[in-house]
């Protein structure tokens, strides 16, 4: 099995400790790894992988290759930048493309997508659904979704409604559904049918581009090109993302559901939930002191960050900014940042 980490993103959702150069799968927000190596981490401990591309922007290579160096792993890994930012279907065609040209892959093998900037736990479980996953996907031409059992009525993430079983543990997939409104959330989170979009796929490479033959031919047909030759083109490219050019079209697709505790780390709301907590249900980490504070996410950096009588609150502090809001209002960051380009702080999008 190859592996593809999906590691371009620019994301800000994380404001002020995310920047534009230096986004949230770089940041280690939950121990001494970052999100990027605790990916890569997970692909090592499954055995099964032997190749990793680590497909990113050209402004963090750098910054991938520096948090490769840090494990010292065996694996072989292969730093991806792509031209420009055309979302994660054309990033995953020429990460492919790029597999078959400089790497021994062959039509017959599989890879695996990975977002780089996800949490799991156990692990173990993880583990042992892609071994049952990839016995079917070396098999049979079918594209392969993991799925998350949901424990709570999320509107962040899109949904996978499931049909019959197809062979254990694989389902049926009847139909991809957008982000939801908290009301169809609450539904959805009482429906056995439905499961969290994870963003991770399996399928062989021979599947892949025949079914983005059928679906997306504009990419599908890239196929027939070298890999210089999509390189050269890759800025004409559609902005596309892999669910609305293959996964959302094509009639062979399954799920495997997953049964683990899993967290995209969108936003510090998602973040307070996956992070230990005292018996206050305080999440903090750096230099705090609390008082009567509860329910609370405080992450300090140089200053102390004191707290008294106060409740449901996000606070960070970087050293040029400080951000405080409600717990459930951090969805909102991008109106935040919005605000700062308006008011001339677009250099507090940038790490210093």
């Amino acid at each position: 099995m190859k592996a593809i980490i999906l590691a371009g993103g620019g994301g800000t959702r994380l404001w002020p400790l995310s920047r534009d150069n230096f986004p949230k799968q770089f940041l280690r927000l939950y121990g001494p790894y970052s999100l990027l190596q605790k990916t890569i981490l997970r692909l090592a401990n499954t055995k099964l992988i032997d190749d990793i591309v680590i497909a990113t922007n050209p402004q963090y290579v750098s910054l991938v290759q520096k948090q490769i160096n840090e494990l010292n792993l065996s694996l072989h890994f292969h730093v991806l930048a792509e031209p420009c930012r055309k979302n994660t279907a054309p990033a995953i065609a020429l990460a492919v493309k790029f597999l078959q040209t400089h790497t021994k892959s062959t039509a017959n093998d599989t890879i695996l997508i990975l977002p780089s900037d996800h949490l799991m736990e156990p692990e173990s479980i993880f583990i042992q659904a892609l071994s049952q996953a990839n016995s079917i996907a070396e098999k049979e031409e079918k594209l392969i979704t993991f799925g998350i059992q949901p424990t709570k009525p999320e509107t962040g993430y899109g949904y996978i409604r499931i049909e019959e079983p197809y062979k254990a543990p694989l389902l049926k997939v009847e139909k991809f559904v957008e982000k939801p409104n908290l009301e169809t959330a609450q539904k959805f989170l009482k429906d056995p049918h439905y499961f969290w979009n994870s963003g991770m796929f399996l399928f062989s490479i021979q599947t892949f581009w025949k079914e983005l033959q059928k679906h997306t031919p504009m990419l599908g047909n890239l196929e027939s090109e070298s890999y210089e030759q999509i390189l050269l083109s890759f800025h004409e490219m559609q902005d596309i993302s892999i669910d609305y050019a293959l996964m959302e079209k094509s009639k062979e697709i399954l799920v495997c559901p997953l049964a683990l505790s899993w967290s995209d780390v969108g936003s510090w709301d998602s973040l307070y939930e996956v992070l230990e907590k005292d018996e206050n249900l305080n999440a903090k980490q750096g230099n705090v002191c609390d008082i009567d504070t509860q329910n609370s996410l405080i992450i300090g950096g140089k200053r102390l960050i004191c707290t008294v009588g106060v409740e449901n609150l996000l606070i960070v502090e970087t050293e040029d900014a400080i951000y405080i809001s409600k717990k459930g209002e951090s969805q909102r960051v991008k109106n935040l940042l919005s605000e700062l380009i308006k008011i001339g702080k677009k250099e507090l999008l940038v790490a210093l």
